[in-house]
Parts: C-alpha cells; sequence; structure tokens
C-alpha cells in the first residue's frame, strides 16, 4: 500500500521566546517491510535541520532557533510503500521463554521501563498470569493478552495522560492507543514474553476498526502498537487497540521500551511565557507508483505529493468570525 502522509506541528508562545530546541521523531523507518520514497522536514522560520539515528534506531531531527518568536511551524511529509507483515505459523513453545541467552538478548524490553512499571503480586502481574494461564504456546500467551487489554479498556480521549501508571489505567477502565500499548507491554513483560512499543501512523479514521475504513484520505494522530519476541522466530507486531495484527496500514516510525523512547516531538525553550502545540496527521492512499525506494535518513531526492496538511491559520481566522 502506498500512503503519502503530512504530519503539521504548530507551537505557539503567549510570550516571544528567545530560543526553542526540539527533537522530532516523525520519519517513517525504512526497512524490509516499508520503504520510504520520499521525505522531507520543513520549518516556518526555515531552520537548519541534523538528523541523527539514536539508540533505538529511529531517526531523530534537531531544530533550534536562537532569535526571539512566538510561533514554530514544522510540517514533515512522507511518502511510504507498505508491506504486510509475516505472522508465526508454527507454535512456539512456551517453555522456550527461559532459555537464558533468550533472556539476556531480550532483557531491556524484559523490565520495567519509565512508562511501564508493575509489582510482584499487583493488578497487572494477576491480571496477566490469569490471561496467559493454560496457554502453552508464546503466540497464545501474547493473543490472550492483547485480548484481555480490550476487554479491560474502552478507548476514550481526554482520560488520562503520558503520566499515568498502568495500574491506573486500569482503574479508569478506559484510555488512548499509547494506554493499550502500554498495559500490553506491562502485562507481557510480566509474564515473561520481551515486549516492546511501537510509534507510527495508522490509516485509518477509526484506531479501534482499522479495517472497516474506506476513505482515501483521513485525518488522525500518530499510533502506537506492541511487538512481542517469540524465540527462535522473531519480532510479532499486533495492536492492542483494535486488537488486530500490524499491517499495511501501519507505518512505523520507531521502536522503544515505551513512548518515553519515541516521542514524536520534545523540546525547551527559553522565555517567560507558556507554549500551546498544535498536531494533526493527514494520511492519504496513492494508487500509481512514482519513485524508486530511497535508503537511508538523507534528503528526498524525488517529489511525492503528499496530502494536504492542515492549514491553522486559516482555521483559527474562521473560529474568530
Amino acid at each position: 500500500m502506498r500512503l503519502g502522509i503530512a504530519y503539521r506541528m504548530h507551537f505557539r508562545y503567549s510570550e516571544p521566546v528567545t530560543e526553542s530546541q526540539n527533537e522530532v521523531r516523525v520519519r517513517p523507518l525504512h526497512d524490509e517491510h516499508q520503504q520510504v520514497l520520499s521525505y522531507r522536514l520543513t520549518s516556518r522560520p526555515e531552520l537548519q535541520v541534523l538528523p541523527l539515528s539514536d539508540y533505538w534506531g529511529t531517526t531523530v531531527e534537531h531544530l533550534g532557533i536562537r532569535t526571539p518568536h512566538t510561533e514554530l511551524e514544522l510540517l514533515a511529509e512522507a511518502t511510504v510503500e507498505t508491506e504486510p507483515r509475516p505472522a508465526p505459523d508454527e507454535a512456539v513453545a512456551a517453555a522456550m521463554l527461559i532459555d537464558p541467552d533468550f533472556q539476556i538478548a531480550h532483557l531491556e524490553f524484559l523490565a520495567p521501563s519509565q512508562h511501564v512499571q508493575w509489582a510482584s503480586g499487583d493488578a497487572v502481574e494477576r491480571r496477566a498470569a490469569s490471561a496467559v494461564a493454560g496457554e502453552s504456546a508464546v503466540q497464545g500467551m501474547v493473543r490472550a493478552v492483547v485480548a484481555d487489554v480490550r476487554g479491560a479498556l474502552a478507548y476514550r480521549q481526554g482520560v488520562t495522560d503520558i503520566g499515568v501508571t498502568l495500574t491506573e489505567v486500569l482503574e479508569g477502565g478506559a484510555g488512548v492507543c499509547q494506554d493499550f500499548a502500554h498495559l500490553a507491554t506491562g502485562m507481557l513483560r510480566s509474564a515473561g514474553i520481551p515486549a516492546r512499543y511501537v510509534s507510527g501512523y495508522l490509516f485509518a479514521a477509526d484506531e479501534t476498526a482499522p479495517d472497516a475504513e474506506d476513505s482515501n484520505v483521513v485525518s488522525v494522530q500518530t499510533h502506537a502498537w506492541i511487538e512481542a519476541a517469540l524465540p527462535g522466530w522473531g519480532w510479532w507486531a499486533l495492536d492492542p487497540t483494535n486488537g488486530g495484527e500490524v499491517g499495511e496500514r501501519h507505518v512505523v516510525i520507531g521502536r522503544g521500551r515505551d513512548y518515553g523512547d519515541v516521542p514524536p516531538v520534545r523540546g525547551a525553550f527559553t522565555g517567560s511565557g507558556t507554549a500551546e502545540v498544535d498536531a494533526e496527521v493527514v494520511i492519504g492512499r496513492q494508487v500509481e507508483p512514482q519513485l524508486s525506494p530511497v535508503d537511508g535518513p538523507g534528503p528526498a531526492r524525488s517529489e511525492v505529493a503528499a496530502p494536504p496538511a492542515p492549514n491553522w491559520r486559516h482555521q483559527q481566522s474562521q473560529q474568530q468570525q
């Protein structure tokens, strides 16, 4: 599936700020399952962009401005070709999870992390143990956890924030994609299955039912799902928000232990005012091939039109009328 993606971030400051520094993680990953055909990040005011690869293999673009300003706009545009991702076709015995070499190789994705915390005997561990009880294959354990998370949480925006704990998510019974992903990750790790958090884009207006989407263009936010490590097979991607496997509608940006390793934007500014940020992703399906893949995080070598990005200046003027 060929997708055009436009991601606009608009920072507004109540008072002029003298300096702002930002790191942006929005460039799609280029690998064997998705090819980046074109990509560019532009800003207003125009700034130099320094792209680097972080510890987890995610492209991080650094931008800084040291002159007084009250606004900063960033626009990331990409064209990506996605392919179906493989799923395991043979059962992997749960007993293989205790292999010492496997555990050492996945140690970072078995331990608690900043946003994925649990304790021995707490609600997260008990729920995970109950979900996987009786499962003899790792695939069954993973599917059982994903199904349990979907049963425990309702998708509801605005009821959580990034600092909420897994226990609080369970008690509240609702959240958004990052809460589904964090809870599934914590439950899997507590059951001895390495799991990692994936940040990306999902071509669907409804995150809970992506296969029902038939629109050519949707306006969304970034999305999150998980990958579980299967001994002797590799990483298996599933989406706890909708309970399905990750497919052509998913576009990976990066992977890490949790949201803290792959936030779309992180930054700081110098000034006495407050900051507001608007962000929106517009994704459109493209039909006709036009380019050859571009390997690596360098600038785009050719242009393929992405869907039109939202014009917030126009939206603001309309709202004020």
